[in-house]
């Protein structure tokens, strides 16, 4: 009888010390990686300064330049090319300002500031706020809410961001004539965000890879956008499932936890 004991004792101790060793180990990779992001975040930060600072002298030299040249006598087909070569340079300048910034957000540490935040309305305005874009690029966006109030605890300027950056993606992938529809939906304890597009779609390959950073399925895409916004979708306690098939189009489908009854 003694024996059994013991045996029983000595076998939950050594169940609850690998319990123990597991915790610890899990503890330490998210310690290293905190740490990692924040050595990360400082890099960076300094990373973008030094990148930032001649970015800006060579744009504001780049508007003298072009004042300068304004005044001297040239043909129109002189003046065109002169306005193409200072669009494309001005162009390549805020591409790599944005490649900083996308950078930037997403080395650094993850610090949410929740609120509460009326889902339908949140998405009606980030709608509106994309239609310039979307009309200029022959894109539809089409929204379905529930008539009912959906109140969430968000981070809003991460979560805008986060939906932001998958709305622009399907928007210029798309193209002209393409539809992107977002469809809001509560699900049990969840509140679920559907988009969905008509674009090319993925193949399997790509999908495995799709939040993987610097990946991007588009040309002159940082491969970012869709990293940073799964990061921020996941400390939110969500996550991004996507489905796709080539050549039929793409479905993110954004899931987050709404609050208990309490």
């Amino acid at each position: 009888m003694i024996t059994t004991i013991l045996l029983v004792l000595i076998g939950a101790f050594a169940f609850g010390f690998v319990l123990l060793l597991v915790r610890l180990r899990k503890l330490n990779r998210e310690t290293r990686t905190q740490l990692d992001l924040t050595e990360a975040g400082i890099l960076a930060s300094g990373l973008a300064h030094e990148i930032r600072n001649p970015l800006n002298s060579i744009k504001i030299n780049l508007q003298l330049l072009q004042e300068d040249l304004e005044e001297l006598t040239m043909t129109d087909d002189q003046q065109a090319s002169c306005k193409e070569t200072f669009r494309m340079v001005n162009d390549e300048i805020l591409r790599l300002d944005g490649l900083m910034t996308n950078f930037l957000t997403y080395a650094r540490p993850i610090d949410l500031k929740p609120e509460r935040v009326e889902l339908c309305g949140f998405l009606r305005e980030l709608i509106t706020f994309l239609k310039g874009q979307a009309d200029e690029k022959q894109v539809t966006i089409e929204l379905t809410v529930p008539e009912e109030p959906l109140e969430l605890a968000l981070d809003t300027q991460k979560i805008r961001q986060a939906l932001l950056n998958i709305l622009v993606n399907d928007i210029q992938i798309v193209g002209a004539g393409g539809i992107v529809q977002v469809t809001l939906k509560p699900i049990r304890d969840l509140a679920v965000i559907r988009i969905s597009d008509n674009g090319p779609g993925m193949t399997e390959d790509f999908m495995r890879e799709i939040f993987v950073a610097f990946r991007s399925q588009r040309k002159g895409g940082t491969g970012l956008g869709l990293s940073i916004a799964n990061r921020f979708i996941q400390a939110h306690g969500g996550g991004i499932k996507v489905d796709s098939t080539p050549g039929e189009g793409t479905t993110f489908s954004v899931i987050l936890p709404r609050p208990s009854a309490e």
